[in-house]
């Protein structure tokens, strides 16, 4: 298509092109060329000479020409290159996929290729499994690493994926549960990992005290890093198994965060041993759409009754889809009774 354009010194064209763009002066469907030592750029009108004042150079180095130009080329999206839109998780530069995916290979490529932020795609081979909830991985595309630094809500944190089971898909449930803490309460995450939920709490809540607890030693190797990394000294890191921590911690906190869902159930005792009276425990389970809630609520009570104390359910919510028919749930409740 013939348009009017300026035609600029190659050495001047990026300082007048920005001027030409804060302006709204550039043509938004034609694509900037270069003329062998020039470059040509298309302007929306023919602009007058007076115009052109305000240009560094315009009284000798600019001239208003006719030219043809092509169209901008749209840059191809990932649905565009692969004809489908692929599921995925980024983690810092990491993408996640699933290794067994039949288009895998083209989804890794294809990722590297339009998401200039990531430098890795891994293929998860196994579930979340074991005492440390690990996976298995294989690097699909990029460099050879499962590590990496992770950033949210002004928060970083060193993440090993085959280390330490670390989710993004959690971070709005992570700001949620820290907007609840007030300054200068008392919080202990029983299941911490490397810290995100209690690196976002020490971070944003004044006064503020967290005990994060993890009995994967890589973990909490990780979980030290984070703490020095975002230069915090109220977040204690404890490797230790949940049910010696929490009667260490006994009675203390006014949040529990217990965000271990495959198998929470087990340590409900403990969260509520760990809770003051009046304090809140954050409870994460798996459960299925027909029953959200109530089994779960059933295990409360009766956790509570063993160690003597009360509870009253104080809020729950599907956090995720977790698989068909199932949901990651979350039930907060106030503990009472020493």
């Amino acid at each position: 298509m013939k348009l009017w354009a300026l035609r600029v010194p190659g050495t001047m064209a990026e300082d007048i092109r920005r001027m030409l763009l804060q302006a709204g002066h550039i043509h938004p469907k034609a694509q900037i060329r270069r003329d062998d030592e020039h470059i040509l750029i298309p302007v929306a009108g023919k602009p007058e000479p007076d115009e052109l004042g305000v240009l560094p150079g315009a009284d000798k180095n600019i001239t208003i020409i006719e030219a043809e130009f092509e169209p901008k080329r749209k840059k191809p999206s990932l649905e565009d290159i692969l004809g489908f839109t692929p599921g995925f998780d980024v983690i810092g530069d990491i993408a996640i996929i699933e290794a067994d995916d039949p288009d895998a290979a083209r989804i890794a490529k294809a990722l590297l290729e339009y998401r200039k932020s990531i430098n890795v795609v891994l293929g998860a081979v196994s579930p979340v499994e074991g005492e440390f909830r690990t996976r298995q991985w294989v690097v699909l595309a990029g460099e050879h690493r499962t590590r990496t630094v992770h950033k949210e809500h002004g928060c970083r944190y060193n993440v090993d994926l085959a280390g330490a089971y670390f989710s993004a898909r959690l971070g709005t449930e992570r700001k949620r549960v820290a907007d609840m803490v007030k300054p200068g309460q008392c919080v202990v995450d029983l299941f911490a990992g490397v810290g995100p939920f209690s690196i976002l709490i020490g971070k944003s809540v004044p006064g503020a005290s967290v005990v994060a607890v993890d009995k994967n030693p890589g973990a909490v190797k990780l979980l030290r890093e984070n703490i020095r990394l975002n230069r915090l000294d109220n977040v204690t890191a404890v490797e230790d198994d949940a049910r010696h921590a929490a009667g260490n911690v006994k009675h203390s906190a006014d949040h529990v965060i217990m965000n271990l869902p495959q198998s929470a159930r087990e340590f409900l005792d403990c969260g509520i041993l760990a809770a003051k009276n009046g304090g809140v425990v954050h409870f994460y389970d798996i459960t299925h759409e027909d029953d959200l809630y109530g089994i779960s609520w059933g295990l409360i009570q009766e956790a509570a009754a063993r160690v003597g104390r009360t509870v009253e359910c104080v809020g729950n919510r599907i956090v995720r889809s977790y698989a068909p028919y199932q949901y990651n749930v979350c039930i907060e409740f106030r503990v009472s009774g020493d």
